[in-house]
């Protein structure tokens, strides 16, 4: 009993130690609107004494209209150092805004492998006033996001079949997935991965065939199921 109330002791302060260093980077996102546009910078703070060499970050754009479920993405990744007590930005990005539009923006910091700082917006044009609203983390709206990066009618119909399928299954994951596709010369099919946490899960040859599509999606499915379950393994792995 001793020997197990001693362990508890270890793994309670082991635990606080964690949480404090990863309190030490903040992350925050400053908006500027002109006109129809808006400028994003990312701004990363060291508050500790300690130099930073292993830091990377990804700037997450995801825009669409009002009465769509597609989001059209954009991505910025990089490696980064922060000197003790620095400040600074590290990347920036101007999009436009239209009316009926939006902008949802997510900038994650990673430690080497450890997520340690994240910032949220949500941007709305009503009444051509700019809104903007932090988002939680937890929030439903970063949770069941499937984002659509695919050039032809055979990724639009994967796509298609995987969301029906997904929407259906009632799992509301908490990352991104993404559907991505690299169409062949001569447009008789294409090469289609998906990817979730920037780790490539699933990847294969799409043609014209409805039946494999389905089995494609299906064992998609069951993939970012298995993921989602070992998903802190994987993160120790990659």
């Amino acid at each position: 009993m001793r020997n197990a109330y001693f362990l508890f002791v270890i793994l309670f302060q082991f635990n606080f130690v964690s949480a404090q260093e990863t309190e030490k980077i903040q992350a925050k996102i400053n908006l500027f609107q002109k006109d129809i546009f808006v400028m994003i910078d990312a701004v990363v703070e060291n508050s500790d004494h300690i130099y930073k060499n292993q830091l990377k970050y990804h700037l997450l754009s995801l825009r669409k209209n009002a009465n769509s479920k597609i989001y059209t993405k954009e991505d910025r990744f990089g490696d980064f150092t922060l000197l003790p007590n620095e400040k600074k930005t590290i990347t920036n990005l101007k999009l436009s805004i239209e009316p009926n539009q939006e902008l949802k923006v997510y900038l994650f910091i990673k430690d080497d492998k450890q997520l340690v700082a994240i910032d949220s917006v949500k941007i709305n044009e009503t009444v051509e006033i700019l809104k903007t609203t932090a988002i939680q983390e937890d929030e439903i709206e970063i949770k069941g996001l499937v984002v659509e990066n695919v050039r032809t009618k055979i990724g639009k119909d994967f796509y298609d079949i995987f969301y029906q399928k997904y929407n259906r299954s009632g799992a509301k994951y908490s990352f991104v997935i993404n559907i991505n596709e690299k169409p062949f010369i001569g447009g008789r099919g294409a090469l289609v991965s998906i990817e979730v946490d920037d780790k490539k899960i699933f990847e294969f040859q799409a043609r014209p065939d409805e039946e494999m599509l389905q089995k494609a999606a299906d064992y998609t499915l069951k993939l970012i199921k298995n993921y989602s379950k070992n998903r802190n393994t994987f993160e120790k792995i990659y």
